[in-house]
């Protein structure tokens, strides 16, 4: 008996941990803010094997003034209607990034719901380590999708919101 009751308490508590996920609201630039923007020549950006296949959108989008995070430049190129691949390039070392995914749009149904309303696929600032993605990462599990990008490493998933099954 005690066991079931331990084991209901927990249910109770994971789904209460999980609603209240979900309810979190979005972060904002500002709560990620950084202390100094680079403004100086950018870096050549060194790329691996694989993301020579994109040397040239890599190139030109890595001599962009920064963007992200105080000293990265987001090079985007598309990959097919409504999709977008991107790399993050420091804009210091040159290091490369690799995006952990490529972004299609946000379904055609959620989007006439919210014409007034449509938020950018991917939402950067210079002055925050905070990314917003915003559509489908490999065309899949469309919604809001909240990345810090820690120093020296990568992206770091902060929060995600899945759009309902009617919109998937």
């Amino acid at each position: 008996m005690r066991v079931a009751v331990g084991f209901v308490f927990y249910v109770c508590l994971l789904g209460v941990g999980l609603f209240s996920q979900a309810e979190k609201p979005r972060p904002k630039f500002s709560d990620y803010p950084v202390q100094d923007i680079y403004r100086g020549e950018p870096a050549p950006p060194v790329l691996s094997q694989a993301q020579r296949k994109f040397r040239t959108m890599i190139r030109r989008g890595a001599n962009f003034p920064v963007q992200f995070a105080g000293h990265y430049t987001v090079p985007r190129w598309g990959c097919g209607a409504g999709c977008t691949y991107s790399a993050i390039v420091d804009s210091l070392t040159g290091r490369v990034h690799d995006a952990p995914f490529h972004v299609s749009e946000l379904p055609g149904a959620w989007e006439e719901k919210h014409m007034n309303d449509l938020p950018a696929r991917m939402e950067v600032t210079p002055e925050s380590r905070l990314m917003k993605i915003n559509g489908c990462p490999n065309e899949r599990d469309c919604g809001f999708y909240d990345y810090l990008m820690i120093e020296g490493k990568d992206l770091r998933l902060l929060r995600k919101q899945v759009l309902p099954k009617e919109f998937q």
